[in-house]
């Protein structure tokens, strides 16, 4: 009698069958169904179903690493290494490994809306290129695949575009967003009544790659039409739906009915958003830290700003249910790449990557209802066998075995693959050539540096010995020769005989200038004594004389 089971284990990933229904149509892929799915493709793929032991070229690292990392209110990816340290010692031969080109980490985001309120939650993958790179002076990438990317462009002053005949009717676009595969465009439409009221805004058109958008969804903040002679304005947003395969940055506006001069609008190149770039720093520090205390040669510095941070320009969803696929889709064929490959897109530009056989919506949507079917069949045959173990039923089942890795695999893809392949090779071949010849020049002006450095290190060494030879000879001066240079000569003892004599000439002037100083001072001493005696001598007749007067 066959008895039902309610779950399905796979090396420690369970899913049950309220996971299961989430296999339908418009329904989230949730964590559980992402880890079951990530390690049952990490374990066959690689091997193509020979095998399900075989070396993984990507570590994945679960759904919950991230959040786990972040968590207790830490700053940096070093601080958080402690709550997922022993998350890597699971991995075949850690994750520093050789043989791990990639780690794969899903990324799960709490979306805010405009009033910074939640907006749900959305899933896109870390894909984490070249672990060891950043050890060993190799390029290492954070890759960002998001299904939904967001954007937007702030026009100041806004596009402007008027009525055909008549500048009374006007229209300002101020801004244009994107959220993965929905566009956001910002007007305003005014006029005076001269021609009746406005246009209708939902009669709007949208032209990007060829193809022409219509059906715009309305919302409008003010909304009056207006009327002959009657003031009409409109102001709100246009919202249009995109295939998800189209990519352009360019879109054309063809705003009401007919007649509106057409406004062209131009995004900027998608950028790391602000979650992004903080994913880009916790993991850098986590791997320095984990080099650090696990690396297979903590010697080596890791340095953890060396990983690139860059977002692929992927395909978009076109829903707001697939986001889980995408990132199941896209850890899948990192597992099918060798790991010399994965290690070589660390290095390629955003150009060439955008290249990439990414998946689309129609692989997203083949992909989901391939998985329910085997997940059916998984359950189905477990309780055939009365066996909950999915690992021990492939290994006793290569049908079973066979089944599985055709539904997590593609075949469709290997010639764009090989092709994709040849154009990052010829890039990385083309930057090499140009490394090689910064590598040159930088050597050649090394070795002029150096040489003037020999050059100066010589000439001082010169002029030391010169110095010594000097101070030498001054210390033990040799005897000269009649016959010297015009230098000896200048430096000969009649030259000094002469500098002696006026010497001795300049003293004697010194000396008879000193003497006839004292001499006249001298002098002036005897006239003031010869006149004080003489003084005296009236002083004593002119006494004598009154005295005789008197008698």
């Amino acid at each position: 009698m066959v008895s039902p089971v309610s779950e399905l284990t796979f090396r420690r990933s369970v899913i049950n069958l309220r996971d299961a229904a989430r296999l339908g149509e418009g329904e989230d892929l949730n964590d559980a169904l992402l880890d079951f799915f990530a390690r049952l493709g990490q374990s066959i793929i690689p091997s193509g179903g020979k095998s399900i032991d075989s070396d993984c070229p990507t570590a994945y690292l679960g759904s919950l690493f991230f959040q786990k990392l972040t968590s207790a209110f830490v700053n940096s990816g070093e601080e958080g290494w402690k709550q997922v340290s022993g998350w890597a010692k699971r991995k075949a031969g850690n994750i520093f490994s050789p043989h791990y080109g990639a780690i794969a980490i899903p990324i799960n985001e709490d979306l805010k809306d405009e009033k910074g309120e939640n907006a749900g939650n959305h899933w896109w993958l870390a894909l984490l290129l070249h672990p060891s790179g950043g050890a060993k002076g190799e390029p290492t990438s954070v890759m960002c695949l998001d299904s939904m990317q967001r954007r937007e462009k702030v026009f100041s002053p806004p596009l402007q575009s008027t009525l055909e005949g008549s500048s009374r009717y006007t229209l300002e676009v101020t801004k244009i967003e994107q959220a993965g595969y929905i566009i956001i465009i910002s007007f305003s439409a005014k006029g005076d009544g001269s021609l009746g009221p406005l246009q209708r805004p939902e009669a709007s058109r949208l032209q990007v790659d060829g193809l022409e958008l219509s059906k715009p969804t309305l919302g409008l903040r003010i909304n009056m039409c207006g009327g002959k002679g009657v003031q009409g304005t409109f102001e709100g947003t246009l919202t249009f739906e995109l295939d998800g395969r189209i990519r352009s940055s360019s879109f054309l506006l063809l705003y009401g009915e007919t007649a509106h001069s057409p406004i062209q609008m131009q995004f900027d190149p998608f950028q790391l958003t602000k979650m992004q770039k903080s994913v880009s720093r916790f993991l850098g520090g986590y791997l320095a830290k984990e080099w650090e205390v696990n690396g297979p040669n903590k010697k080596q510095r890791f340095e953890k700003m060396s990983a690139r941070a860059l977002v692929a320009d992927v395909y978009q969803q076109e829903n707001l249910n697939d986001c889980g696929v995408f990132v199941l889709e896209n850890m899948l064929r990192s597992v099918s790449l060798p790991s010399g490959f994965l290690k070589k897109m660390a290095g390629a530009s955003s150009e060439v990557l955008r290249d990439f056989p990414w998946p689309t919506q129609q692989d997203i949507t083949m992909r989901k209802a391939k998985l329910k079917a085997i997940t059916a069949r998984l359950f189905a045959a477990a309780a055939e066998k009365n066996c909950q173990d999915v690992e021990k039923m492939l290994r006793e089942s290569p049908e079973l075995l066979c089944a599985v890795l055709g539904s997590l695999t593609e075949s469709g893809n290997s010639e764009d693959l090989v092709k994709w392949s040849g154009s990052l090779h010829k890039e990385l071949a083309a930057r090499q050539v140009e490394k090689d010849a910064l590598e040159a020049e930088k050597q050649r002006k090394e070795e002029l540096v150096q040489a003037r450095r020999e050059e100066e290190r010589s000439r001082r060494e010169e002029q030391k010995k010169r110095m010594e030879e000097e101070r030498l000879r001054g210390a033990n001066p040799p005897k000269r020769h009649a016959l010297s240079s015009s230098r000896s000569r200048s430096r000969s003892p009649s030259s000094k005989k002469d500098k002696r004599k006026k010497e001795k000439e300049k003293v004697k002037k010194r000396e008879a200038k000193v003497k006839k100083c004292r001499s006249s001072r001298s002098s002036s001493r005897s006239v003031s004594r010869h006149r004080s005696k003489v003084d005296k001598k009236r002083s004593r007749r002119d006494s004598s004389s009154r005295s005789s007067r008197r008698g």
